[in-house]
């Protein structure tokens, strides 16, 4: 910021009685400009200045002011703008929007507070925001104040730029008050000076200003002491690693302390980096970017190599993911040790997108009259209708943006016809007031959950059941080493309509999915991390840790013991960031679950069964040919599965896809694909969607089936365990030829078994396998 003295000329306050209000109102000497808002989304919720749960009004281009909702009160006004920096506005991962210009009002050395006195005598109170609404092109802001006494008392406030009469801007501050009691009084205070507002009446505070010069964004080189960390933060680096701890990839005080700081190392990193690859620190492949130039990569690559310890350089043993190497005779096609390329035979797809319409989608939900809404995780962070897709005529699709403004919104719920959707910070109810298809009002429903400023503390949803509400809380990931977790963190969490909450599991790290599967049961989805060693699909219950160790408390000697999951979805082979979770509703898989997968790319299919009172299951590979990562899933009244899509330019995209929202719809083409996997005393038995052909040849060594286990450790993800083959002892097809049991002796519980069944196996009709892989995960091995 150029500035922080307060330009702050005179201030004017008047109060009134509802009668006289508009009477008195012309007699202000302040003159409202004709709106005129600087940007589109004027109003908006983000974290600004390391501060979370912020939301800024663009009122105009000589007046901005920024409202911190926790407290509510007012945090600055200035004249300048706010740069939209971090992940879903320019995929920088360590950055958060920040205001630029010169301060007119700052709160750091006001103060403000909310004081209530009854009878003279100050009363303990409690200030929560109820969100806001607008109307004739002003937002009006609600707070609710409790007293100890269980009496609750609304202000409603209208921020305003208004000019006096010399042209010099000012900041107008309207309020209304409803609901005070007789004797008690309501006053905004800033250090020693009282604003006090008329118990159920208006009142209005204008503060005036200096004329300012215009403003200018400051030079993004001044945040940074090495240039060649500025061209890294416009760049992805910092979406896979981190300064001092491994990520995705190693972290960058790891490769300097690996490679001297000479001509040899740059030119070799520089060629590493412009092609991309694998191999070096591990299987998880960095992207190439040719589009760097050598001076880019030397001020780059320098300042990487200026993060060695003073130590001299050691040799390091990069850790290297134990990868499975096929039997001789199963070459590696896609869906036979490789992901998938195209659509699902059983299914036909299409898109919804085009031209300028590309969302990166955070959230499905259909209204009840069969349109679809979608939000978008973008600096707009808007939510649409979609309509004109039900018959099939791509020329007749048409969107409208009916809200925006909103913080990260990851997800989306319609109940009853009213529209919920969960932010960053927040689960809001919009609210149409006059039928026009625009959302009037901001209803903050719970807002109470724990934040902090980090850019990881996502909230994802939304999955509503029986008068609640469900979302996942993922967990810090820049947090100082003398900071801790907030105790909401890693959490699924269930919401009461009126905003109080409870805290259902922990230990979880990014859950980025939520929904119902089988039996009507809650579930979700995590990915590899620190104490992660692969993705999961988590069956949710009350109490249960789910491995992530950050934000135990410290009197815990060691972490609890981790509730095996459902399933687990193994790093770079079937899983990377997986995401919702939803039923399968047709075909021959109906009463089994789908997910998808951000990073990974395509949807996966599930298949559950119960074994010990507990769900386990295999998961195969399902479709894939989408237009970018899967993050939402949604079946619409058609009966078509509506698929949202959603990438960040380095790690968090599929092949660098970014925006997709497609369908696919069940065609009744018979597809021939390993249906179900059920655990059995001595083995396994496969059931196909369809015979085998009756000639079918099925040797033994053709088969590739590995166990190993995971154990969580502090590291980012992890070896696999005791890893070893298993040879296949006997077979046995049904009589209908749909099920193939396979006996394996040496089977461990609490393992992970990959099945890799013979690909040339066909059915009646000669029909190739779809895909023949399968992970199982064995937590209990059935008695009989």
């Amino acid at each position: 910021m150029t500035g922080q003295v307060s330009m702050k000329l005179s201030i004017k306050i008047f109060t009134f009685g509802f009668a006289v209000l508009y009477i008195l109102l012309g007699c202000t000497g302040a003159d409202r400009v004709k709106s005129h808002r600087p940007i589109d989304v004027w109003v908006f919720r983000s974290v600004l200045d390391k501060k979370p749960r912020m939301l800024t009004v663009a009122l105009d281009s000589q007046l901005y002011v920024a409202y911190d909702l926790a407290r509510c009160t007012l945090y600055k006004a200035w004249k300048g703008g706010v740069t939209m920096e971090g992940a879903p506005y320019t995929s920088k991962k360590n950055i958060q929007p920040t205001s630029w210009g010169t301060t007119y009002i700052s709160d750091s050395p006001l103060q403000q507070q909310w004081v209530v006195e009854r009878n003279g005598k100050k009363e303990t109170s409690k200030i929560t925001n109820k969100g806001y609404s607008f109307k004739d092109d002003q937002v009006y802001l609600e707070y609710l104040l409790v007293l100890s006494t269980g009496d609750s008392m609304l202000v409603k406030e209208r921020p305003e730029y208004v000019k006096d009469p010399t042209g010099k801007p000012g900041y107008e501050r309207w309020f209304k008050t409803v609901g005070v009691p007789q004797g008690t009084s309501i006053s905004l205070q800033q250090n020693n000076e009282f604003f006090k507002l008329a118990s159920n009446g208006i009142s209005v505070k204008t503060d005036y200003f200096d004329i300012l010069p215009e403003q200018f964004p400051p030079d993004p080189k001044a945040s940074y002491d090495h240039l060649g960390r500025m061209w890294m933060e416009e760049s992805d680096c910092f979406t896979c690693h981190d300064i001092d701890k491994p990520d995705v990839g190693p972290a960058f005080t790891q490769i300097a302390q690996r490679y001297p700081n000479n001509g040899e190392t740059l030119v070799k990193l520089s060629q590493k980096i412009r092609q991309g690859g694998s191999g070096v620190w591990g299987q998880n492949v960095m992207n190439p970017h040719p589009q760097f130039s050598e001076r880019e990569l030397k001020m780059m690559l320098g300042y990487v190599l200026s993060l060695k310890n003073e130590e001299d350089t050691v040799a390091y043993k990069p850790f290297v993911r134990d990868y499975l190497v096929a039997a001789e005779k199963h070459e590696a096609t896609p869906g036979h040790g490789q992901p998938l390329e195209a659509v699902h035979p059983s299914y036909d797809l299409t898109t919804l997108h085009g031209g300028d319409f590309r969302p990166k989608v955070g959230g499905l939900a259909f209204l009840p009259d069969g349109r679809l809404l979608f939000t978008i995780w973008d600096t707009e962070g808007g939510v649409y209708i979609l309509d004109g897709f039900q018959g099939g005529d791509s020329t007749k699709i048409s969107t409208k943006r009916i809200a925006a403004g909103l913080h990260e919104p990851l997800g989306i719920e319609v109940v009853d016809g009213n529209i919920f959707v969960v932010q960053k910070h927040e689960l809001t109810q919009l609210i149409d007031l006059n039928g026009d298809d625009v959302i009037d009002e901001y209803r903050a429903i719970c807002n109470t959950w724990q934040v902090t400023e980090d850019f990881h503390e996502f909230a994802f949803g939304l999955d509503y059941d029986e008068g609640y509400f469900y979302i996942t809380l993922s967990m810090a990931m820049r947090l100082l080493a003398t900071e801790k977790q907030k105790l909401d963190r890693g959490r699924t969490i269930k919401i009461a309509p009126d905003g109080s909450y409870e805290r259902i599991n922990y230990g979880l790290r990014t859950p980025n999915g939520i929904g119902r599967g089988v039996d009507g049961e809650l579930f979700v989805t995590d990915n590899q991390g620190q104490w992660l060693p692969a993705n999961k699909l988590i069956h949710v219950k009350k109490g249960e840790y789910n491995g992530m160790a950050w934000g135990l408390l410290d009197s815990l000697q060691e972490p609890p013991k981790m509730v095996p999951p459902t399933l687990w979805l193994p790093q770079t082979e079937i899983g990377n960031s997986p995401s919702e979770p939803i039923m399968m509703k047709d075909g021959p898989y109906k009463g089994q679950m789908l997910h998808g997968d951000v990073s990974h790319g395509g949807i996966k299919r599930d298949f559950l069964e119960k074994v010990n009172g507990n769900y386990q299951g295999a998961v195969f590979r399902f479709t894939q040919g989408l237009a970018a990562g899967v993050n939402r899933l949604c079946w619409g009244p058609d009966g078509a599965l509506y698929i949202g899509e959603i990438g960040m330019v380095g790690g968090w995209s599929w092949k660098e896809k970014k925006y997709g929202l497609q369908r696919i719809k069940y065609n009744g083409e018979p597809t021939f694909e390993m249906l179900a996997i059920r655990a059995k005393p001595k083995g396994f038995e496969i059931e196909f969607t369809q015979p085998l052909e009756n000639n079918s040849k099925i040797f033994w060594a053709d088969f590739y089936i590995t166990q190993w286990r995971y154990d969580p450790t502090e590291d980012y993800g992890g070896p696999k365990l005791d890893f070893e083959q298993l040879t296949v002892k006997a077979t046995n097809l049904s009589q209908d030829r749909k099920k193939l049991y396979l006996e394996l002796p040496g089977l461990k519980k609490e393992h992970v078994v990959y099945l890799r069944i013979p690909d040339n196996l066909r059915n009646a009709d000669g029909q190739n396998l779809w895909s023949s892989e399968a992970w199982y995960t064995l937590n209990a091995i059935p008695e009989k």
